[in-house]
């Protein structure tokens, strides 16, 4: 029996296939903004959910992206509210940069934080948004980073629409995730679950 996962509009790389042709599929995803409907696609095995993913991402204009998730010496977590909603640093990759840099120069320009030590890789997420009347699939490869003190003061970059930040304890994250966005709270929780508990056994 092949297994059945929804369809969301972001975190696309969840998709299962259902008989069709691409532009079908396309289609229905697209119209879920207006919908709020959820298509559940089915695929039966792995190999087959990694052929059509990387199809259907050929449909879209893609970019890639790459974001921080900054702790300080205590696990404290910073969010930036930017967009009425908490978010994380992250921005486009330059031709020069690897994600790595990338991800560390928008952490930079977006919090001002110079002291910053990268701890590892983290995990891809993938969103779908419209730009100019074109639709855009963006991955955002996310890295995990250190910074020395405890909540250390932020200056954030308000040219980019960022109005404050927050240092928020483990325990305190869930209350965030209403005003944020899925694939930030999957991020976080991959920071919770196997990152944070990992570092304090």
């Amino acid at each position: 029996m092949p297994s059945t996962k929804v369809l969301p509009f972001e975190r696309p790389r969840e998709m299962l296939y259902v008989p069709g042709t691409m532009n079908q599929v396309r289609s229905l995803h697209l119209s879920q903004p207006q919908t709020r409907q959820r298509y559940i696609l089915y695929f039966p095995t792995e190999e087959a959910l990694e052929s059509f993913f990387e199809s259907y991402q050929k449909t879209f204009q893609t970019l890639l992206a790459a974001g921080g998730v900054v702790r300080d010496i205590e696990g404290n977590i910073l969010f930036i509210w930017k967009r009425q909603r908490w978010d994380l640093p992250k921005g486009k990759v330059e031709p020069t940069e690897t994600p790595e840099e990338s991800a560390q120069r928008e952490v930079m320009e977006e919090t001002g934080l110079m002291e910053l030590r990268l701890i590892r890789y983290l995990m891809e997420t993938y969103h779908i948004y419209q730009e100019r009347g074109a639709w855009m699939f963006k991955t955002v490869r996310w890295y995990l980073f250190e910074t020395a003190g405890v909540r250390p003061p932020v200056q954030v970059q308000a040219e980019e629409g960022i109005e404050r930040y927050l240092w928020a304890k483990p325990s305190e994250v869930p209350f965030l995730y209403p005003q944020s966005y899925g694939t930030i709270r999957e991020v976080i929780e991959k920071v919770l679950s196997d990152v944070l508990p990992a570092a304090s056994g």
